[in-house]
């Protein structure tokens, strides 16, 4: 079993795409959270920005993975109307995600990353490690330096752990540990 779960839910394809490259850079397992009701149109559209709105929670397909397995889970969600995705909130809602560690990254027509990433830092109840957001206009460039230092921020050992592992105390020498020196 691989370390890391990306999981991700996409409306528009942008969302899948960051969520493929970051699998791959990662050697993690990929999960698509994908909505009963499909949300295509307009219209989809329209009840996409209510359901974000108001915070709802639909009906989701089963996870192909179960998060409590992993030591890293990294969630992808699209900004709707500057909130968290509705299909996001419901999946974060129904795991509990206490014991991997999280990452966030989003992808959006132009703002609206930080409230997204704070109601889903909300639902989780846990602070990820590290956070990407990505608008359109970036997406339509290449994205792969953005994804290198994610990819790499991921990676670093986090600086609590640097600390206390600099802070233990030498061990004190026996004295015919002393006397060889």
């Amino acid at each position: 079993m691989k370390q890391t779960l990306v999981v991700y839910h996409s409306r528009s394809g942008h969302t899948r795409r960051v969520a493929q490259a970051l699998a791959e850079r990662l050697d993690a397992d990929l999960d698509e959270i994908v909505v009963d009701t499909p949300r295509q149109g307009p219209l989809g559209y329209a009840l996409c920005a209510l359901e974000a709105l108001m915070q709802c929670t639909p009906d989701l397909r089963r996870a192909a993975h179960d998060p409590a397995r992993y030591s890293l889970v990294v969630i992808g969600t699209p900004v709707w109307f500057w909130s968290l995705s509705s299909p996001v909130h419901a999946w974060a809602r129904r795991h509990v995600l206490a014991q991997p560690k999280l990452a966030f990254f989003c992808t959006m027509g132009g703002s609206g990353a930080e409230r997204a990433f704070a109601q889903l830092e909300q639902t989780c109840g846990k602070t990820p490690q590290a956070t990407l957001a990505l608008t359109e206009a970036q997406l339509a460039q290449d994205i792969a330096p953005a994804l290198t230092r994610f990819v790499a921020e991921l990676k670093r050992e986090p600086a609590k752990k640097r600390a206390a592992r600099k802070a233990v105390p030498p061990r004190r020498l026996r004295p015919a540990e002393r006397a060889a020196r």
